[in-house]
């Protein structure tokens, strides 16, 4: 019987990472989660010009509220109740509550 071939230990920290990585990618899924009957946040490729992004984001079936942070983020309210399948579809990277991503930002010394 052969002995075990040693492991390198980058290795374990890249098991560890994309662990890591994805855990961070299922919370962010979960906490993120579009709110039924509430505007949604539709994310495109950031090489998205604002009138394709919201094109695309108006074609799968919703109503156009206003724009996000970037040119290639559209805040719309859903019509129908499998509009994230739809968005997903039509090109949409993924989708989510903008007033949970809002309150994760910091706000405006202003207000």
């Amino acid at each position: 019987m052969k002995p075990p071939l040693p492991r390198s230990p980058w290795f374990d920290r890249l098991a560890v990472a994309a662990l890591a990585a994805a855990s961070l990618v299922a919370l962010a899924a979960i906490g993120f989660a579009p709110r039924a009957g509430a505007a949604v946040g539709v994310v495109y490729a950031p090489w998205t010009s604002a009138p394709d992004a919201l094109a695309r984001a108006v074609a799968a079936g919703a109503r156009f509220v206003r724009f996000g942070a970037a040119p290639f983020i559209v805040v719309v309210m859903p019509e129908a109740a499998d509009y994230a399948a739809q968005a997903r579809a039509g090109g949409a990277l993924f989708t989510l509550d903008p007033q949970a991503l809002a309150a994760c930002l910091p706000g405006d010394a202003d207000s």
